[in-house]
């Protein structure tokens, strides 16, 4: 069995190695730090199994998974990020596992066995998570302090130059921390505006 591990963190990537060693002992490892390397890995090798973060910073957050939905792979998502509704989508990508990174080990190692087996698997979080109804129909934003920063610059009617040198930041910064938060938040910029504000108040 070839396991191919995305994640942007070493720490994270070697971690993720033990765990599955002690999981399954015949079992090959591939690692990679990149959304990109590994759409490559995925296209040019008999992959078995996939887990991967949604937030590598070389690429967008649901390429993977949805390769993975597409090629019929079993992966599990190992991320901090978590909502109902990132939840929902993923279940339409046919996820088979998803475990927080502020999980025990115990339930990350039951998502590794649940993902060798084919079995679909929720860590008690983004089990409790899916569950949770608001009361309101408006998601809470996904976003980086960064992102934070440039969305209020933006709502305050600047530009994407002017907010840059507002935040001393290159354009193409400000444009990548733009297209990341669209990304994770699965939705367009004006509607992040608004989810964004409602929030704020």
């Amino acid at each position: 069995m070839t396991f191919l591990i995305i994640d942007d963190h070493p720490v994270i990537l070697e971690f993720l190695e033990s765990l599955i060693k002690q999981t399954e002992s015949n079992v090959e490892i591939i690692k990679t730090y990149s959304v990109e390397d590994a759409l490559l890995i995925l296209k040019s090798n008999q992959i078995d199994r996939v887990i991967c973060d949604l937030q590598i910073k070389s690429g967008k957050s649901l390429v993977i998974p949805e390769f993975c939905c597409k090629n019929e792979i079993p992966y599990m998502v190992f991320s901090s990020y978590i909502n109902k509704s990132l939840i929902d989508s993923l279940k339409s990508m046919k996820i088979t596992g998803y475990v927080s990174k502020g999980s025990r080990t115990e339930d990350l190692l039951t998502g590794i066995r649940k993902l060798i087996a084919s079995e679909n698997y929720l860590c008690p979080e983004v089990e409790q998570e899916q569950f949770i109804k608001d009361d309101t129909d408006t998601p809470r934003p996904l976003l980086s302090k960064a992102e934070i920063r440039i969305l209020k610059a933006y709502n305050n009617g600047l530009n994407t130059d002017e907010v840059a040198e507002l935040l001393h930041l290159k354009p193409v910064t400000v444009r990548n921390h733009r297209a990341r938060a669209l990304e994770r938040n699965l939705c367009g910029f004006q509607e992040l505006t608004r989810r964004f504000i409602f929030w704020e108040e």
